[in-house]
């Protein structure tokens, strides 16, 4: 294999058969290709695209770079759900133990945070104790026994994907049909689930920032599943301001676990509540465990509302060696103390919300990645209390600032300012779902 050869053929547009692909991505994973050169593919890759073929053979390939883990084993339908990731995303959190309590058995895979969104397993790490590396024999079992699971990949599935994907978070390449394609496909096929339902999220604090681009990720991520043998659903949801209120590790963490107390659906965010019913939902749905929409959302009511969600939540916690006490209002998390205020220079309406630098306010406290080895601050975020469309007062506080530093928070909460715009006229609010593929 010349990688070089690759690599200019990409570059100039050509199509790369499977055994190029297969090569390439076998020798990365052997650590016989430089990640320099695999940072050259990617780029070329982002600039000329791949076809079907090629996407499907990425797949593949990334996918047979580890242990494909045998779901058959689980005395229940399988199901996952992939997020392709926002700012205040804590769904997963709610929709695993949602699920189980549905009957489903949830065997998720997650990653950490790219460039401006939050990774499910940061959010997890901010619980004490918890073990994001399970071997794929004591993962299942967890699974089996309470209903569901969320590692990291770990070495030994999708190694290469694992690589990959912290060199696209460094290198612009993030914003890529076939490299998301891949990511996503290779990472959920390998943990073995039969059915698998994508948020694919759209607008300003989203990836994909239009939904033109947002159904294209969706036809290539179902026509890599259904080759599969996958039951595929797709949902189009909003990322143009942050989803619920907290941002961070340990508030966003924290909403979540809170969100399935007695009571909570009722408390809650309801942009999360209603995204995560849908979601879950769908899950169930199309994992056949529900004749209908209706009767699937009525179900995941039931388990949210009479607390089987929360007892799976906290078993499931446990099992992986997490530390948490429901009887504390903080669930025992170490969250930062209020250190700033954002407030409104006049009166109006919110017009609109720049969410990639709600985000990206998370770096400045460092709370997010710059850099792969960035080390996190996890108790660190920021509450976003107001909603595009509503009407706001001059001094009403529109976000506030956890941290330990105020220095930090000073450089957040300039950012935060900048990124809204507070008209004087009234505004629509936005619409959260905005359509479905299956």
């Amino acid at each position: 294999m010349n990688v070089l050869d690759i690599i200019e053929a990409k570059k100039r547009g050509r199509e790369l058969d499977e055994t190029q692909i297969n090569d390439l991505i076998a020798g990365f994973t052997a650590r016989e290709v430089p990640e320099y050169q695999m940072a050259a593919f990617l780029m070329a890759v982002w600039f000329r695209g791949m076809t079907p073929a090629e996407t499907a053979a990425l797949t593949g390939a990334m996918l047979r770079s580890g242990d494909q883990l045998d779901t058959s084993v689980l005395s229940g339908p399988s199901a996952d759900k992939h997020s392709t990731g926002g700012v205040g995303d804590k769904v997963s959190l709610l929709l695993a133990p949602l699920a189980a309590a549905c009957g489903l058995k949830v065997p998720m895979l997650s990653g950490r945070g790219l460039g401006h969104t939050g990774g499910t397993l940061d959010k997890l790490e901010a619980i004490p104790g918890y073990d994001i590396h399970l071997g794929n024999a004591q993962f299942l079992d967890v699974v089996e026994r309470v209903g569901c699971a969320i590692i990291g990949q770990g070495p030994a599935i999708a190694p290469a994907d694992g690589r990959i994907y912290a060199l696209r978070d460094v290198t612009g390449t993030v914003d890529c049909v076939p490299l998301i394609t891949a990511s996503i496909m290779s990472k959920k096929l390998a943990a073995g689930p039969k059915t698998i339902v994508i948020d694919l999220k759209t607008g300003s604090g989203a990836f994909m920032r239009d939904l033109e681009n947002a159904r294209a990720l969706a036809t290539a991520l179902v026509a890599v599943g259904r080759s599969y043998g996958r039951n595929m659903a797709v949902l189009f949801s909003d990322m143009n301001q942050p989803l619920g209120v907290a941002i961070g590790h340990a508030n966003e963490t924290l909403e979540a676990f809170a969100a399935l107390r007695p009571g909570g659906r009722a408390a809650a965010p309801a942009d999360l509540v209603r995204l995560t019913e849908e979601l879950t939902a769908d899950m169930v749905r199309v994992a056949g465990l529900a004749p209908n929409a209706e009767a699937a959302l009525a179900r995941v009511r039931q388990a949210w509302d009479d607390g089987s969600a929360l007892k799976v939540l906290l078993a499931w916690v446990a099992a992986q060696g997490g530390r948490v006490d429901p009887a504390r209002d903080d669930f025992g998390l170490d969250c930062a103390p209020a250190a700033a205020d954002l407030v409104a220079p006049h009166d109006g309406w919110l017009a609109s919300v720049d969410c990639r630098q709600v985000g990206l306010a998370l770096a400045d406290l460092g709370a997010a990645r710059r850099k792969v080895e960035d080390a996190l601050d996890l108790s660190a975020g920021v509450d976003w209390l107001t909603r595009v469309g509503r009407q706001v007062t001059k001094g009403e506080t529109l976000a506030r600032v956890f941290t330990r530093d105020p220095a930090r928070a000073a450089v957040a909460v300039d950012r935060l300012g900048s990124a809204l715009v507070i008209g004087r006229e009234p505004v629509a609010e936005l619409p959260l779902i905005l359509g479905r593929v299956e």
